[in-house]
């Protein structure tokens, strides 16, 4: 029997353009079916995610046992705003996760159901949370630490994620159900402007220099970029943080590697990609590039990231 006794949602009724908004109107209904005390918590403006989410955080703290239990009704991106309102200081704080964004990419690594009605079940049914690990990273030059639900890139996938995110058609597409095409027509447009770059990488203190790198991405789980399975061996259960690196080739070439990845991860063994486990990462850029954590712009500067995993809990 579940030892939870007050649901607190965290709604991000414009996730998925829209999505957030029925999925929590449907869940709200299901739990007031089941009597089951809840109250609406929504994010109303970029950054407010965070802000509800430490002040939930502080007043459950304050009551042990933890009786409430947050739960969160959106994206990817607004799973990343919870964890960086727990911050470390709330780390022992267990959340729920019911997706209502365009990717879900953590709930597909974490097993959650993207059925939102199973999600809640799931919850409900749960009779403790579960540890998993998620991605910790520090910005060296800006010295500010940061937390990832499912990867950190930086490269091609960030401007491409950036290229896309202000796209004006983005919304549009959206709510046609058509947002792959915002991405796609981005992935093109930056393929032909990006360039590679030379990259430092210390993985496990090994150290190793890329001339030419283009692509590169750090997982927690498998997934990224809407279920493409681009770090096919990670775990969100071993402590150790996946890194991909593509360097830069031809278009075709960069789909050919895309279509291995999507079809049993065959792309691990291709010469143009290099792949490493390690319990620590660090990458370093003199140029000027694009990066991202779970689909949210972080900076264009030179990078100075150490990465490693950092333990969450999950009610699921």
């Amino acid at each position: 029997m579940s030892t939870i006794e007050k649901y607190h949602l965290i709604i991000n009724e414009l996730s998925g353009s829209g999505k957030g908004k029925k999925v929590a109107n449907k869940i709200s209904k299901l739990l007031a079916e089941k009597n089951l005390p809840f109250q609406l918590h929504k994010s109303t403006y970029p950054g407010h995610t965070i802000e509800l989410t430490k002040s939930l955080a502080q007043d459950i703290s304050q009551n042990l046992p933890l009786t409430h239990l947050i739960i969160v009704i959106g994206g990817d991106g607004t799973l990343h705003e919870v964890l960086t309102g727990l911050g470390e200081q709330f780390a022992h704080i267990p959340v729920g996760f019911i997706p209502a964004g365009s990717g879900n990419d953590f709930a597909r690594g974490a097993g959650i159901s993207k059925d939102p009605v199973k999600a809640l079940e799931q919850i409900l049914t749960a009779k403790h949370a579960k540890k998993l690990d998620i991605i910790q990273y520090y910005d060296h030059n800006q010295q500010i630490k940061g937390f990832a639900a499912n990867n950190v890139g930086i490269g091609f996938d960030a401007a491409v994620v950036k290229k896309a995110n202000h796209s004006p058609s983005k919304v549009l597409l959206n709510k046609l159900s058509l947002g792959s095409l915002v991405y796609f027509a981005s992935l093109i447009q930056v393929f032909f402007k990006q360039a590679a770059f030379p990259l430092t990488i210390t993985a496990d203190e090994k150290i190793k220099l890329f001339e030419d790198a283009f692509l590169v991405i750090i997982n927690s789980h498998p997934y990224f970029g809407g279920g493409i399975p681009v770090s096919p061996k990670a775990s969100q259960l071993d402590g150790k943080l996946d890194l991909i690196i593509l360097p830069k080739r031809s278009f075709f070439n960069l789909l050919y590697l895309f279509t291995l990845m999507i079809f049993g991860g065959k792309h691990l063994d291709h010469k143009d990609v290099y792949y490493f486990q390690a319990e620590t990462i660090s990458l370093k850029t003199t140029y000027t590039i694009d990066s991202n954590a779970d689909g949210e712009e972080l900076v264009y500067q030179p990078i100075d990231f150490q990465l490693k995993t950092s333990s969450r809990y999950f009610w699921i």
